[in-house]
């Protein structure tokens, strides 16, 4: 089985769980968190805890793929890095910052390293000045961040 079919295969399975009421209108993407393996292998069980329950994106990075952002009832398959579905996740807020405006409180549930605000901006401000480089923008205290919360919605 590939792993689209095991994503669908684990979709079709949360969708047995809910009620049949519930089970109708629903989509999903396949999310897989970090660039690397060792991140993504090491954030998907952080979700799958429930202590990761939020993440973010650089906006300048979503745009010119022609992505959507996401809205809040949108559904992800969490996969680790060779794309084993390991949850569910939906968004349950959306909300776009300048990168100095991000909180104490999404940094917590951001559910990585120390949890901290002085964290959070200091890994942060590294990985999105990777990405501006490869995007040939310039990383700015005031850079669009795609704030995200999300819910555990289904975790066999």
């Amino acid at each position: 089985m590939n792993r689209i079919s095991e994503a669908e295969a684990y979709w079709q399975e949360y969708l047995a769980s809910l009620p049949q009421e519930e089970r109708f209108g629903k989509a999903f993407e396949i999310w897989r968190f970090g660039n690397s393996q060792t991140l993504a292998n090491e954030i998907a069980p952080l979700v799958r805890s429930g202590k990761k329950t939020a993440t973010s994106d650089l906006l300048w990075e979503i745009e010119p793929r022609g992505r959507k952002l996401p809205k809040v009832g949108d559904s992800g398959i969490v996969t680790n890095w060779d794309g084993d579905p390991l949850c569910i996740v939906e968004v349950t807020h959306v909300e776009v910052k300048a990168f100095d405006y991000v909180d104490e409180g999404f940094v917590f549930d951001y559910g990585e390293g120390e949890r901290s605000l002085d964290w959070w901006r200091d890994d942060m401000w590294n990985y999105y000045s990777e990405v501006c480089k490869r995007l040939n923008r310039e990383p700015s205290r005031d850079m669009p961040i795609v704030c995200e919360r999300f819910r555990l919605s289904y975790n066999k």
